[in-house]
């Protein structure tokens, strides 16, 4: 009968070493969390993209009222819409509002400012500098940017939360009343 004990002995090392190499790897850690200490890296928000628009079509309203003043007139309550459209995804995206510093570049920065809007126009988008000198040019410019950022309105609409569709579809209508406006 002394065969059976060294087996038993055997088994019961071969389970201890077993037991004792999951309890160290365990209070040991591993390389990887068992429970993910934060969340996967999430894609941009879609209204991002429609927000920069937006803003850069209020830069260039900005500069095409600078660069054309005979145009200030058709383009300002454009601008001022389209600043309102900026102020609600900024709501609707969480952000903080922006100083109005920016407003009021349009409206007093035309004539007698010239130096001031040569010195804010390198601190902003590059659109303030490359206005055409034809303000025919500048509208059709603006037309298609406006274009472009209608449609960018319609393809997030298509995609969004029925919470921002109302939204993101209001912009995409009001892009198309801009377009015909500066027909």
């Amino acid at each position: 009968m002394g065969t059976p004990l060294p087996r038993r002995r055997v088994l019961l090392a071969v389970a201890t070493a077993a037991g004792a190499l999951g309890l160290a790897s365990a209070c040991t850690g591993s390389s990887t969390p068992i429970i993910p200490t934060s969340a996967a890296p999430t894609a941009p928000d879609p209204l991002l993209a429609v927000l920069e628009e937006r803003a850069g079509l209020v830069e260039a309203y900005a500069a095409a009222g600078r660069q054309h003043p005979q145009l200030l007139p058709r383009l300002q309550p454009l601008r001022t819409q389209t600043e309102e459209q900026v102020m609600a995804l900024r709501l609707a995206l969480a952000l903080p509002e922006r100083t109005p510093a920016s407003t009021a570049l349009g409206t007093t920065g035309t004539t007698g400012a010239s130096g001031t809007s040569g010195t804010s126009g390198a601190t902003t988008s590059p659109t303030a500098t490359a206005v055409p000198v034809e303000p025919a040019v500048t509208l059709s410019g603006l037309r298609a940017a406006v274009r472009a950022s209608g449609s960018a309105a319609a393809a997030v609409c298509a995609t969004t939360t029925a919470e921002r569709a109302p939204l993101v579809g209001s912009l995409a209508a009001a892009a198309a009343c801009h377009e015909l406006l500066l027909s």
